[in-house]
């Protein structure tokens, strides 16, 4: 009677842990997911490589302007010389302006331009130039002569002579070239430089 008595407590104790066993076990998991939850979520993040340096863009230095050097010989920048380039371009030049009178004597000279009135002997001119408005009178022995003017007296043109259409030209005249334009005068004692040479050259006739 004893035993059966005893052996029912004994079951009774036997119930009772594993029923407190079992509520440990329930309430550790129960605390379990309580416990992860509370664990803080850590990201990894990867890291991503540094970019890269630009190379900066090279610019080509553009070609400076080309600089006038002086030449090896004189010195002076090699550049062409515009008097060289117009043959009318002189370093000894006399202009008679409009509404000027001159009288006397004209020599070495280079060009001899006329505006207004001359009334000369030119010796030692290489060029002379009679514009519209001027007028010349007087003896004149020179290379080239261009005339748009007026001109009385001796001419000797040893190289070209050109009459414009407004030029007028009279007395004795020697050419060794012209050149008359449309319009253009030309009166006296005419001949070619050649001629008036032969006839200096031939002796003179005695008087009977």
């Amino acid at each position: 009677m004893f035993r059966r008595k005893e052996e029912e407590e004994g079951m009774t104790d036997m119930l009772d842990t594993g029923s407190n066993e079992n509520s440990t076990e329930n309430s550790e998991n129960t605390s379990a997911p309580s416990a992860t939850a509370a664990k803080p979520v850590q990201e990894t993040v990867t890291p991503q490589p540094a970019p890269r340096p630009v190379p900066a863009a090279t610019f080509r230095q553009q070609p400076a302007a080309p600089v006038a050097r002086p030449s090896a010989t004189s010195g002076t920048p090699a550049t062409t010389s515009s008097t060289s380039a117009n043959p009318k371009a002189s370093k000894r030049v006399l202009t008679v302006g409009h509404d000027i009178h001159m009288k006397g004597e004209i020599s070495t000279c280079d060009r001899l331009v006329i505006e207004g009135s001359v009334d000369a002997e030119l010796k030692e001119v290489h060029t002379v130039e009679i514009a519209q408005t001027g007028s010349f009178k007087g003896s004149a022995e020179i290379e080239d002569a261009e005339i748009s003017g007026s001109f009385e007296g001796d001419l000797i043109v040893n190289g070209r002579l050109i009459i414009y259409s407004s030029g007028k030209v009279s007395g004795n005249v020697s050419y060794g070239e012209i050149e008359i334009e449309r319009g253009g005068q030309l009166s006296g004692a005419i001949k070619t430089v050649e001629e008036m040479k032969a006839d200096s050259s031939k002796p003179a006739k005695k008087a009977a």
